[in-house]
């Protein structure tokens, strides 16, 4: 009997075996055939943002108006590009002629440096912006007794930002974070990760001058000088993910995050907490794949913050992936040796 039992465990144990040894080898086989795909993406996504303007030492909220904008993601071996942009068809409102119209434009791409050191890069513009707090800076400028309706508009208004993050994987690997990313790699295991990442930001709000109140159009002579500021912030915590069933996924990235923020050439500074968090469900079968997924950014400022926010994001994709050209490959083959 103790023999039988001797026997079915050593058993179950090689199967156990084999059957890591099995996947690992899929990993891997997987990995190499995708050296040489192209996987493109095509998304819908929804921003919420707000801009910080101080006036008499007051802040009051600017924002973009809403709409949904399109977004592309493409990721060839170990580069992932992004660019987006709002087109008409996707305003998602009737009330341009209250807010204005708000254009965006984004661009960026996530490379890794090391086996566990992530580079990120990003550039985004907002173009025309509307006061959210109208009434109360009227009544700042006029008097309590104003109660006009309506919004100050900025349509020549852009707020451009210039981001960046470098992460270090203190568990896990470029390997497992490839589907952390964006959708463009095919989730293949489940994943646990930790990293630090220091996130860096400068922005810049310009173009003020013209106004338009309740249907006047109001301009300025005076040049309005641009408002910059920059942000520093230090995010740890880690991210799940998490194969469903065959082919679904679920990913799950939570990082609490300590920050400093600056207006240049102003004495106005803050220090404060945060958190940023990702979540992603969907479906990749290797050749084509889809998903959604949500973002948050929360800042504890009690919206007396003066540079961008994103409070919350949502996005949907569509994608699939197919063969590189053989030249492509040949000049990547040669790069990938030189960063060897």
């Amino acid at each position: 009997m103790k023999a039988k039992i001797l026997s079915f465990t050593f058993l179950f144990s090689s199967l156990i075996s084999y059957s890591q040894e099995v996947n690992e080898e899929k990993i891997r086989q997987y990995i190499k055939e995708d050296k040489n795909k192209i996987s493109v993406v095509a998304g819908l996504s929804y921003l919420h943002n707000t801009f910080g303007l101080r006036y008499q030492d007051k802040i009051f909220i600017l924002r973009p108006n809403d709409a949904f904008y399109t977004e592309f993601f493409m990721r060839y071996r170990w580069l992932d590009v992004s660019f987006s942009f709002a087109p008409k068809f996707t305003r998602i409102n009737n009330d341009d002629p209250e807010k204005g119209k708000s254009k965006y434009f984004n661009f960026g791409f996530t490379f890794f440096l090391s086996p566990k050191l992530r580079q990120y890069v990003y550039f985004s513009q907002v173009k025309g912006l509307y006061f959210q707090d109208t009434k109360d800076f009227m009544r700042l400028v006029y008097g309590n007794d104003y109660n006009e309706e309506g919004y100050l508009q900025f349509p020549d208004a852009k707020y451009r930002s210039f981001k960046g993050e470098t992460s270090y994987l203190w568990l896990g690997n470029k390997t497992d974070y490839r589907s952390f990313n964006n959708m463009t790699h095919q989730p293949l295991k489940d994943v646990f990760l930790l990293s630090t990442g220091l996130f860096y930001q400068y922005n810049i709000l310009s173009d003020l001058n013209k106004t338009i109140y309740q249907g006047e159009i109001f301009n300025e002579n005076e040049n309005d000088s641009p408002s910059k500021d920059v942000r520093i912030a230090l995010r740890s915590g880690g991210g799940v993910q998490k194969m469903i069933k065959q082919n679904w996924y679920a990913i799950v990235e939570i990082y609490p995050e300590f920050y400093y923020s600056k207006l240049i050439d102003e004495d106005f500074h803050e220090f404060n907490v945060g958190l940023y968090s990702n979540a992603r469900i969907g479906y990749d079968n290797g050749k084509w794949f889809f998903g959604g997924g949500t973002q948050l950014n929360w800042i504890n400022s009690s919206n007396e913050n003066f540079y961008s926010t994103t409070q919350w994001l949502f996005r949907i994709g569509l994608g699939f992936r197919f063969n590189s050209p053989k030249f492509v490959n040949r000049n990547f083959d040669k790069i990938d040796n030189i960063l060897k």
